[in-house]
């Protein structure tokens, strides 16, 4: 692992709070997969999906496949190789040579960083905000993980 820095994203988000860094969610999906195999839970899918009430037990394989999908969620962070290299961000800061949105004049209307806005959630665009004006290094400190 590099410095702590490094788990600041190039759009501002903490990998340190991200459950595909800390893995916590692939692993309990990776546990809850081998303990459905291990109790041949399949099988007992079907006998289940004969009742109704239980009918949703008939899509027992595509919640397996989910499962399979949530367990491979793991990510290093997108500064230490992680997560898609194909990401328009990553591929805006390391052409421009910076180390992260913050540096770029331009961050508060980049298109690009759209993609991150969930609902009324714009925490990337906080985060650009405070290490802009504080530093990445004290960025980190203040970072409950």
């Amino acid at each position: 692992m590099g410095k702590k820095t490094d788990l600041i994203g190039f759009c501002g988000l903490y990998c340190g709070d991200c459950p595909n860094y800390t893995q916590r969610i692939a692993n309990l999906a990776e546990n809850l997969r081998n303990q459905l195999h291990r109790y041949e839970f399949d099988k007992y899918a079907d006998f289940l999906a004969k009742e109704p009430r239980l009918k949703a037990f008939e899509n027992y394989e595509k919640f397996c496949e989910l499962l399979e999908t949530v367990a491979r969620l793991r990510c290093r962070g997108c500064k230490l190789g992680g997560w898609s290299r194909s990401c328009k961000i990553r591929k805006c800061v390391q052409k421009k040579e910076f180390d992260g949105c913050w540096q770029c004049a331009a961050f508060e209307a980049c298109e690009k960083l759209k993609v991150l806005e969930v609902g009324d959630d714009f925490t990337h665009l906080k985060n650009l905000r405070k290490i802009k004006r504080h530093g990445p290094t004290a960025f980190v400190k203040a970072q409950k993980t």
